[in-house]
């Protein structure tokens, strides 16, 4: 069920000491359908602005931008067809190159974020 999900991100979200502030929108279309969406700032002042748009455990659609405390890209996944990689259309870019990458879920990019920022 999407909404077991939703409380994973919320409670991740709310017990993480590198997360200073965060507003989450959850949109629940089907039992196993839903949106995420919103922006977290972490205590080092970078930020990561996402959407994840689910059916089942299967990403429709997906991005998630994660910003240096100065804006600048530290790094975006997302599976907008515009890349040829391996991975097509999974990638991930990075400030001088783009990569193939599987989809992750916006719990393994705060992941991510967590050892960059610790």
């Amino acid at each position: 069920m999407i909404s077991d999900y939703f409380q994973v991100v919320e409670k991740k979200t709310t017990e993480m000491k590198i997360i200073a502030d965060r507003a989450i929108e959850f949109k629940e279309f089907d039992i196993d359908e839903g949106l995420l969406r919103g922006k977290i700032l972490f205590i080092d002042g970078s930020s990561l602005e996402f959407l994840e748009y689910l059916k089942g455990n299967r990403p429709l659609k997906y991005r998630f931008h994660y910003m240096d405390d100065k804006g600048a890209l530290v790094f975006r996944y997302d599976n907008a067809p515009h890349h040829q990689v391996a991975t097509f259309p999974h990638h991930k870019h990075l400030p001088t190159d783009i990569i193939a990458s599987r989809p992750p879920r916006l719990i393994d990019v705060i992941d991510e974020i967590e050892k960059m920022v610790s």
